[in-house]
């Protein structure tokens, strides 16, 4: 993670960089938007999404992973238990179906290894924003989304905080109680700026 800036000299707030196995999730936070690079085996994206687009509620999404347990365990032990019964007088447990059991029941564990099961958090918005929950920490990435939800914030009460003679008062009231009620802005913010608003009006 590092601070800097872009070749268009756009101010990079944060990049967070996310690994998990082959995966690689980039994200770059500038004052209007974020840059999302994501890398697979499979595929590879780049996209961004506006600032003001992005939500401020966040939910996890994870894999039962208990089944995948279970059954690990079950393709590594079976071919070794049948191994064991044919010590046994009376088995009849072929070389051939040993071996293909070795080999399908110890590929499909090693499958199961490798396949990355889903344990994410999501910024909802219009375009939800995906990290990894646990990479490299969950501390660092319930941080760095703290840090979008904040910028988002800022960037919204400066897009809405203009007004001018000719700002009707029902459009401002309006604004102003948007912006207070997704906790945008504060209460003492609000009566703060609905002040300004007034003495503005009257001069």
């Amino acid at each position: 993670m590092k601070d800097g800036k872009n070749n268009n000299n756009d101010h990079i707030i944060k990049e967070f960089i996310q690994k998990r196995g082959f995966n690689i999730r980039k994200f770059y936070l500038y004052p209007d938007k974020v840059i999302i690079e994501s890398k697979t085996l499979r595929k590879i994206e780049k996209y961004e999404i506006k600032i003001d687009t992005i939500g401020f509620d966040t939910f996890y999404e994870a894999d039962n992973i208990l089944v995948g347990k279970i059954v690990f365990i079950i393709c590594i032990v079976a071919p070794i238990f049948m191994t064991i019964l044919r010590l046994f007088p009376g088995q009849s447990i072929s070389n051939v179906n040993l071996v293909i059991s070795y080999i399908f029941c110890w590929g499909f564990a090693l499958i199961n290894c490798l396949k990355q099961h889903q344990d994410d958090i999501f910024l909802k918005g219009q375009q939800n924003l995906v990290f990894y929950r646990n990479y490299p920490s969950e501390q660092e990435v319930i941080e760095f989304i703290n840090l979008i939800v904040s910028t988002s914030k800022n960037y919204l009460k400066k897009k809405y905080f203009r007004f001018d003679d000719y700002t009707a008062e029902n459009e401002f009231k309006n604004t102003m109680r948007w912006l207070l009620d997704k906790e945008i802005i504060s209460v003492s913010e609000f009566d703060k700026i609905k002040n300004e608003f007034h003495v503005k009006k009257l001069l």
